[in-house]
């Protein structure tokens, strides 16, 4: 297994490289998930980890020209290939100040044991959040995230994990402070933007995978101009985590190789916010639409709760369908009739053990997080003024304490029992754990328990909504407590709502009081009626309302991100009248939607990626046969990635005869991936569909030309390219009304 620090090969039994000492990880080398050592293909996109070849839809550009000439070939990708795809990333750089000086007149083996600690600091602080490490430059790491995996929040991944660089590396440096020593602090930069991302196979065992673009140079500069010790981000990056973090201006910087001033700033901290329909709903929401039948089955749902029947209702859908939206309706109508509790999983804590459970907690108990931050301002402070800081950070658990002790016990005496389990759970426990020697998974056991029987007891005193929301990201331990929640609420005055994504699974369809709502995007006339306040034109843009309601399919977050997209674009611009004032075909897709899509497309197999990208170069339409002479695989290969993309619900079949039609759900699908191939693939894509096209209608071209133009237009092929936009122009000429 070869070493991600120094690049050393090691044993395959080894758990720590013998050259540098770095923990070694069997990673996946096209999406950065980490494998157990014994596993030869990766548990999340099934990639082969002993192998670095690429998918069989590959293509390698071994001649091209003519029809006749044309020996584009789908293959597996040649030893040294440099194929790859476009993506929109966040890049970091991270680097230690002054490292030649902090190592000056060391030993190098004592060097070592500084650098190396700070180094892992920022290794395992990028691969929390689900970053990938590039590369390690002895002082310091090149980290991207969004890439080789596309994750849909991943500036806020980036900035996470810059932030607990930074607070693990003050950590660290408390320690050799401590021993005498000079501290180990750093400078981090961020930049999100577009780049060609690509493997570069060096050798038998080992692929570089390497992003390539203006974005990563603009990063590696924030780094450089970051103040000591924080974080300077572009303005890019700021805009799509505003609300999220907060920031601090530093001002405009000339940077070489770019013609504007940059505003650059600092990262000074978590913002209110955590998820989009919160940012959303600080920014003022949309018009609620379309959603009254739902609202009423979730009101049923509590009467019957509110008799001591219990129910779970779960709401399914895509991601931007509204499951959030359709939450906050009801929680605003019920929550004068009961208690309200309520919780979340985020995309980048999955790995965080009881985080959803541990929020819900603190709300219930009143544990603000004024009151973390209070408690971290005061240990700041006794460490400026010499005292000790323990004690004082002691007296902020204490009082957390006693809000948990005082309302268990006004709830019921006998639930004192459950208190030690709380506390251990919330962080706050006393220098003094009684739990510490426990077993974990006994542990475990009765903190669930101790849950269940508060949340059990509170119902008896009045209803309660229970709700957990984006079960798709939730970690196993969340994941027990709502099992055992859903075994007993059976006669509980208590209705848990719960909504997820379509590829998450649970066990309770079966319970007589389970309820799934399935919720799809709206209909022409709701997601009329939306566009109609949002756009506030009077009813005048109508060919632009259609157009939008085709592209997002009546997704609402996609709608809302479209029509903000137009007006921050200045596509849309309101001078008195609301007027469009660019063509549409120039308005790009939202980065918010564009992240959403292309974190699902990246979670398909290689070969149905490769394949979706393909279809997206045939258009929104397509027919088999065509797929079957532009791909060159077997019938029975096609048709089982074709059923993967059907399943996903990416692509849907079109009664077509006597051919077999598809058709991709989204437009916006259809755009995010042909968008991700590399434009000399397209070229080459393009060519080989266009020959497909007149070997499948050699007898009836004159249906075709208008196709045939398009797809030559986008290849190298100029000569047929004006063949058949001549062939086109004449036929629509011949068709025209004759004036007389």
């Amino acid at each position: 297994m070869r070493c991600t620090a120094c690049n050393c090969e090691n044993p395959p039994t080894a758990k720590f490289c013998v050259e540098c000492g770095t923990v070694l990880r069997n990673l996946c080398l096209r999406c950065g998930a980490e494998n157990l050592p014994q596993f030869k293909f990766c548990a999340e996109c099934g990639a082969s980890l002993r192998d670095s070849s690429q998918s069989p839809f590959l293509i390698r550009p071994a001649m091209t020209g003519s029809s006749q000439s044309f020996g584009a070939e789908y293959s597996r990708q040649p030893e040294g290939a440099l194929e790859g795809e476009r993506k929109t990333i966040t890049a970091l750089f991270a680097d230690i100040k002054s490292s030649m000086e902090l190592i000056e007149n060391l030993d190098p083996e004592e060097a070592r044991s500084i650098i190396d600690p700070a180094l892992r600091v920022m290794m395992e602080a990028t691969r929390r959040y689900g970053g990938h490490v590039m590369q390690s430059t002895g002082d310091g790491i090149f980290a991207t995230f969004g890439a080789p995996l596309a994750h849909e929040e991943h500036p806020q991944r980036a900035l996470h994990a810059a932030l607990t660089m930074q607070e693990e590396l003050n950590r660290y440096s408390d320690g050799l402070r401590a021993e005498g020593r000079k501290p180990v602090q750093a400078r981090v930069g961020i930049n999100t933007g577009e780049v060609v991302v690509r493997s570069l196979v060096t050798d038998a065992a080992h692929a570089e995978y390497t992003p390539i673009g203006h974005s990563i140079g603009l990063a590696a500069r924030m780094q450089a101009l970051a103040p000591i010790g924080s974080v300077a981000v572009t303005d890019q990056t700021k805009k799509l985590c505003d609300g999220y973090f907060n920031f601090k201006p530093l001002g405009a910087a000339r940077i070489s190789g770019v013609s504007e001033p940059v505003d650059v700033y600092e990262l000074t901290g978590l913002g209110p916010m955590r998820t989009h329909f919160q940012l959303s709903a600080e920014r003022g929401l949309s018009k609620f639409v379309g959603r009254q039948s739902e609202i009423e089955q979730l009101r049923r749902a509590l009467e019957l709760a509110k008799a001591g029947h219990g129910q779970i209702v779960a709401v399914l859908g895509e991601a931007g369908v509204g499951k959030s939206r359709l939450f906050h309706e009801f929680k605003a109508v019920a929550r004068s009739e009961c208690m309200v509790l309520e919780t979340l999983s985020l995309a980048h804590g999955k790995a965080s053990a009881y985080l959803p459970v541990i929020e819900l907690l603190r709300n219930y108990f009143g544990i603000a997080l004024e009151d973390d931050k209070r408690q971290l301002r005061e240990k700041r402070i006794a460490k400026l003024l010499a005292v000790d800081s323990g004690r004082v950070f002691s007296r902020g658990r204490r009082k957390a304490r006693e809000k948990v002790t005082d309302k268990v016990l006004a709830l019921e005496r006998t639930l004192d029992a459950s208190l030690p389990y709380l506390f251990a759970l919330l962080g706050i426990q006393d220098s003094t754990d009684p739990l510490a020697q426990m077993d974990l998974s006994v542990k475990k056991g009765r903190t669930l328990e101790a849950i269940k029987r508060i949340l059990l007891r509170e119902s008896l005193n009045q209803p309660l909504i229970v709700i957990f929301e984006d079960l798709h990201w939730m970690d196993s331990e969340t994941q027990a407590l709502l099992n055992l929640l859903a075994e007993s609420i059976a006669n509980a005055h208590i209705v848990m709502l719960v909504n997820y994504r379509p590829e998450y699974r649970h066990e309770w369809g079966n319970k007589g009081y389970y309820t799934q709502l399935r919720l799809d995007p709206l209909g022409a006339d709701s997601a009329g009626e939306m566009l109609e306040a949002l756009l506030d034109d009077g009813g005048e843009l109508v060919s632009l309302r259609r157009l939008i309601i085709e592209k997002t399919e009546g997704n609402p977050f996609f709608i809302e991100e479209l029509v903000k997209a137009l007006f921050e674009q200045g596509a849309l611009r309101r001078n008195g009248n609301l007027k469009l004032t660019q063509s549409l075909a120039e308005i790009k897709i939202p980065p918010t939607v564009q992240a959403v899509l292309a974190s699902r497309i990246d979670r398909l197999g290689s070969n149905e990626k490769d394949l979706l990208q393909t279809l997206a170069v045939v258009g929104r339409k397509f027919a088999l046969s065509l797929i079957r002479r532009v791909i060159d695989s077997s019938e029975v290969e096609v048709d089982r990635f074709l059923a993967v993309l059907q399943g996903g619900e990416f692509i849907y079949e079109q009664p077509a005869f006597p051919d077999v039609g598809f058709i991709f759900k989204h437009a916006l699908t259809q755009e995010v991936a042909y968008n991700s191939v590399l434009i000399e693939r397209r070229k080459i894509l393009h060519e080989r569909i266009a020959n497909g096209i007149e070997s499948l209608h050699e007898n009836q071209l004159d249906e075709h030309f208008d196709e045939l133009a398009y797809h030559y237009s986008r290849s190298d092929n100029a000569s047929k390219a004006v063949q058949y936009l001549q062939l086109a122009s004449d036929q629509a000429l011949a068709r025209s009304p004759k004036i007389l």
